[in-house]
């Protein structure tokens, strides 16, 4: 009987060792099925959801971009335009715009349980004024002539140039009171620059050029991801003139670029502001006037200044 017992009990405690592993084990299981989960789910997040935030932040942040070459054109042109050539009264007159050259990201993002990893890189970019390379050799450039004398202006840039994580790469760059958009697929102008064409009376054309000019005092470029303070000066407006025509001669205005995309763009905001029949050849615009048509200029001539804008991150 006490055998019996014995071995009755000794089963007993078998059983519920082997209950206990076997609980024990599940729990192991659970856990690890649980970490499975959180990492499938942190997969899809980072996967799916980071990069659609990242695109959005920085869609939203070209749009800003896009929104200050808009108001800093309107600003700019609003001295040389209520410029006084008599009294000079705007000569010298500053005007300060400050722009945030990358999207932030993960910058803002609250703290704690919001990992980092979990939010969308911040871009960059960088602000510049700049003369481009013409292929042709030299830099874009404008000339007009009347087959005797010419007059030659370098097309200046102060451009924006992204650094963008998640969007396509774009470009926003402020040339001859214009402001074009660059990227991959072509260069669209987004403000036309100042040049038009109108007709005059007896058949006669008259081409109306302002030719903006920038001066960045030998500073270079400034990147990064914070503001950045552009400070635009207007030096003077010299007031317009007739380009004189020769007997006989036939006025011409060129414009030299970069590259076809920009070529391009200057083409098509050229044809929609009147230039009869622009001709684009190896990134060269040419507009041939007839014998009685004017080209009437003025210049305006500018210096930008720029200086990063110090800010505190929490």
């Amino acid at each position: 009987m006490d055998t019996g017992r014995s071995l009755t009990s000794r089963s007993h405690t078998k059983r519920a060792d082997r209950l206990r592993s076997d609980d024990g084990l599940s729990e192991v299981i659970g856990f690890i099925l649980i970490i499975a989960i959180i990492m499938i789910f942190l997969s899809l997040w980072m996967v799916y959801v980071v990069p659609a935030e990242g695109r959005q932040q920085e869609i939203e942040h070209m749009n800003y971009v896009r929104n200050w070459f808009t108001q800093y054109k309107i600003t700019a042109d609003s001295l040389w335009v209520n410029h006084d050539d008599d009294t000079k009264e705007l000569t010298g007159m500053t005007f300060s715009n400050s722009i945030v050259l990358g999207s932030q990201g993960a910058a803002t993002q609250a703290g704690g349980l919001f990992l980092p990893v979990m939010s969308p890189v911040g871009s960059t970019g960088a602000i510049e004024v700049v003369s481009v390379a013409a292929e042709g050799g030299g830099v874009e450039r404008i000339r007009i002539s009347n087959g005797v004398d010419s007059i030659e202006e370098s097309l200046v840039r102060l451009e924006f140039i992204s650094n963008n994580n998640y969007w396509v790469q774009q470009s926003y760059y402020y040339q001859m009171g214009g402001v074009f958009l660059r990227q991959q697929t072509g260069t669209v102008a987004r403000i036309a620059p100042l040049i038009s064409f109108y007709d005059i009376g007896q058949d006669r054309i008259r081409a109306d050029i302002v030719f903006l000019k920038i001066d960045a005092g030998g500073q270079s470029g400034i990147s990064g991801q914070g503001p950045v303070r552009v400070d635009t000066t207007l030096r003077n407006v010299i007031d317009e003139e007739i380009l004189p025509s020769p007997p006989g001669a036939e006025p011409v205005i060129e414009l030299i670029l970069s590259d076809n995309n920009a070529a391009k763009g200057w083409r098509n905001i050229l044809k929609e502001r009147g230039a009869p029949d622009p001709v684009l050849a190896n990134n060269v615009i040419t507009i041939d006037l007839d014998e009685d048509d004017e080209i009437q200029f003025r210049y305006a001539n500018f210096s930008i200044s720029k200086q990063s804008v110090a800010t505190l991150v929490d």
